[in-house]
């Protein structure tokens, strides 16, 4: 079984979600209200689908408040949620970073009471992010697409963290450093699709060149990968 570890599904033809019904797992992250809930559905619809729903930090200041709150009460009230994101902090963002931390801050306390992995985006703010996790004793996360610091890799494996490494790091240099030196047991594989980075168009179906990438680079088999994909995937849901 591949892995999308974080992947916009929404916002995916219903076709190619059926592409991959048999051979991947996904979790579908959200950006506000209305993506959680088109994720909770999915999630009835297709059995290889985890919804995970939350509030992005590139939406905060773009949603009501109340709209916020409605997301925090699926988590409250529904028992199909398997997890919250797309959450975190987003340092290019200056001018909503007070809010995005108090939301964020929020999230991490409703991951903690519910027994949720949470899907964190933290551009720019990789420490921070980082620092707020282990201070709410947020047991499992992934750091999504990490192109920080190499020096805190360590620190993320010690807290039983994982990042995500993208098809992008083909072409993105500071990830690609990120994948060379992180232990494959804290890493799982993503697409953040539909996005286009840089002129690759980032989608589902771009998970099995990746896991290639990974071997060539780890120097191990592609089938070695996709075990170890499976079996971190499995530790994160607990």
């Amino acid at each position: 079984m591949l892995v999308d570890a974080h992947c916009h599904a929404h916002a995916l033809q219903e076709a190619e979600l059926k592409e991959h019904e048999a051979n991947m797992t996904i979790i579908s992250v959200s950006e506000d209200l209305e993506s959680s809930l088109k994720s909770l559905d999915l999630g009835e619809r297709f059995s290889n689908i985890l919804p995970f729903v939350g509030v992005h930090p590139w939406s905060i200041g773009e949603v009501a408040r109340s709209e916020v709150e409605e997301v925090m009460k699926l988590i409250e009230k529904r028992d199909d949620v398997r997890g919250i994101g797309e959450v975190g902090l987003d340092k290019k963002i200056r001018r909503t970073y007070a809010a995005q931390r108090e939301v964020f801050e929020r999230f991490c306390k409703l991951a903690s009471e519910y027994d949720l992995p949470i899907n964190v985006h933290a551009r720019e703010a990789w420490r921070e992010a980082l620092e707020l996790l282990r201070r709410l004793d947020i047991e499992s996360a992934i750091i999504h697409w990490y192109s920080g610091p190499l020096e805190l890799l360590e620190e993320i494996e010690a807290s039983g963290y994982m990042i995500t490494i993208n098809p992008a790091a083909k072409i993105q240099p500071k990830h690609r450093s990120v994948l060379e030196n992180a232990p494959l047991k804290i890493i799982l594989t993503e697409s953040d699709g539909p996005y286009e980075y840089r002129g690759m168009k980032l989608k589902p179906s771009l998970i099995p060149g990746l896991v290639k990438l990974i071997a060539e680079v780890k120097g191990l088999a592609r089938e070695e990968v996709e075990e170890a994909m499976e079996l971190n995937l499995r530790r994160l849901l607990g």
